[in-house]
């Protein structure tokens, strides 16, 4: 395989940024999507698309990408590879975890969750292979901003108002991966030119009390509210399919580790 040339979409995505920051891929380029009708979007070897249109967490029944649309298009009698970062959302919390790519998806409760997955869809449809879809597991990161994401807003509440209000029992299961995971997962299936789904999972059920207290150890003080002590979700995704295509894992140890190095770098 030639060397990985890479487009990334979404100069203002935190995920896109972060990618930037610990993968390891010389040849990678960052544009916003304004700039994609001034290049020729099949001189790249792989695109990943991190830019989120707001809608997609809103508009139940009329959402359509036109993004995902306007790229396949440009790109679907090429060897170029689109890889679109999805969500765990698209499988029902109603299955039993843990949930395979091979799992049947259907009863999506989330809004999110269809709309990714009407993207999956369509992309699939329009590139028949040349297609990665990353089914991403809880993403933990270093952001204190007003993002609606699970770190964005825990380690937010904790440092302007040292408590978090959280509507799960303590011992509710979900798996989670660091940012760093995440980018060296990416990293690997372009490497290997991998294509199709893949889970990008820790694979290990970790209680939200564990994940809490390990970021306010690291954080030195703060309390947790648990507002629905009898609402369980135990939620994870398998991740053996990665592990076999790309040799990579992740250890409970770690993730506990590296929540509590969270806490301690709020700032």
């Amino acid at each position: 395989m030639t060397k990985p040339k890479v487009l990334i979409i979404g100069k203002k995505s935190l995920l896109a940024i972060n990618y930037l920051r610990y993968t390891k891929l010389n040849n990678t380029y960052l544009v916003n999507r304004s700039s994609l009708p001034k290049l020729n979007l099949q001189n790249y070897s792989h695109i990943i698309n991190f830019s989120l249109n707001p809608k997609i967490k809103t508009s139940d029944k009329n959402f359509k990408s036109q993004l995902d649309r306007y790229i396949c298009n440009k790109i679907k009698n090429s060897k170029t590879i689109y890889i679109i970062p999805s969500t765990r959302l698209v499988y029902s919390n109603k299955v039993k975890s843990p949930l395979s790519e091979k799992t049947k998806i259907k009863n999506i409760s989330n809004i999110y969750g269809k709309n990714k997955r009407k993207i999956e869809i369509m992309v699939s449809k329009m590139l028949k292979q040349n297609f990665l879809i990353l089914r991403i597991a809880t993403i933990l990161l270093l952001d204190t901003s007003k993002r609606d994401l699970f770190s964005s807003r825990i380690l937010r509440s904790l440092k302007y108002k040292n408590k978090l209000n959280f509507d799960l029992s303590p011992t509710s299961q979900k798996d989670f991966i660091t940012i760093e995971f995440l980018s060296n997962c990416i990293d690997r299936l372009i490497i290997k030119n991998e294509k199709g789904i893949f889970n990008i999972s820790s694979g290990i059920p970790i209680t939200i009390k564990e994940v809490l207290d390990s970021i306010i150890t690291g954080f030195g003080s703060g309390k947790v509210f648990y507002k629905n002590i009898n609402k369980y979700e135990n939620y994870f995704l398998s991740n053996k399919k990665l592990k076999n295509k790309i040799k990579i894992s992740i250890s409970k140890k770690y993730i506990l580790k590296y929540c509590k190095n969270l806490g301690k770098n709020i700032k």
